[in-house]
């Protein structure tokens, strides 16, 4: 079972259980005690699923999944509440709010892992998330084209960073090498939106080798430098020594790129935009 999940949780207890049962289950775990650096976490790292404790030292945990339910980046993620006792009145108000799933304490790690297992499966299938990235996919992708539609005079931007010599990569290092790579550029993507306090941006991966941003346009310029330095810088990382030091990859012995990133802008200047169609044709260069 690959995937990521985030555990927000002060008990040392339940965080060395479940931390346990979702390694052995194949999934990447990441522990903190405190709210504040949970959502910090949950904007850089873009997990695919969050347990959050409804008692913290710093908020509660229903603070906690309000904020993540009302950012557009991380309204996807599977939410489930872990309270201490199970209170009827403190489910419902949880399952109000936002989360996807209330457990309480004493829980079966089990289940819990069973229950996130379920809900990524659910999600993957209906085109909702991208199975890889753990990224939103064609579905919500659909919903932010529609929402720029509805503002044709806004401050909004579009960005596609498209993995130029992704093939070439696949083709020399295997699919679990490449699917490692998508998860790496979608972290320097949520990395580099994070930068500041917009909570209304998103960050998708509509697959062929794309990734959709929509924000706001002041920020292209230093998004765009931020995110090259950054692929740039590491991108090299990911290949064997042989290729870093030809610098290209050797294809039954054609010479094939390493991967670069090739980033089209549209903005509401460049509009006006009648429909997702023409939409997706300007982003597509």
């Amino acid at each position: 079972m690959d995937g990521r999940v985030l555990i927000i949780e002060d008990n040392k207890g339940n965080c060395q259980v479940l931390q346990k049962y979702f390694g052995d289950a194949g999934m990447q775990v990441e522990v903190t005690n405190c709210g504040a650096e949970g959502l910090s976490l949950a904007m850089r790292h873009l997990p695919q699923a969050i347990i959050v404790s409804t008692t913290l030292p710093d908020m509660s945990g229903s603070e906690v999944v309000e904020q993540l339910h009302a950012r557009t980046r991380t309204r996807h993620i599977f939410l489930m509440l872990l309270a201490d006792t199970d209170v009827h009145r403190e489910r419902l108000d949880a399952l109000d709010i936002g989360a996807d799933d209330f457990i309480a304490a004493p829980f079966d790690p089990d289940e819990v892992v069973l229950r996130v297992r379920n809900a990524l499966r659910r999600v993957n299938s209906s085109n909702l998330t991208d199975p890889i990235t753990g990224l939103p996919a064609s579905k919500l992708i659909r919903e932010q084209l529609l929402r720029v539609l509805k503002e044709p005079e806004g401050e909004w931007a579009l960005l596609r960073m498209h993995v130029r010599g992704l093939k070439a990569f696949h083709e020399g290092y295997g699919f679990q090498a490449t699917s490692a790579f998508l998860r790496w550029v979608g972290r320097v993507l949520a990395v580099a939106l994070s930068e500041d306090d917009v909570t209304d941006d998103f960050l998708g991966y509509s697959g062929n080798d794309d990734f959709i941003i929509f924000t706001h346009r002041e920020r292209v310029a230093s998004l765009e430098a931020e995110v090259t330095v950054q692929f740039e810088q590491e991108v090299e990382t990911h290949y064997g020594f042989m290729d870093r030091q030809r610098g290209f990859v050797l294809i039954d012995g054609q010479r094939r790129p390493l991967a670069s990133l090739q980033i089209q802008c549209v903005t509401s200047q460049d509009g006006p935009f009648y429909d997702i169609r023409s939409l997706s044709e300007a982003l597509a260069g």
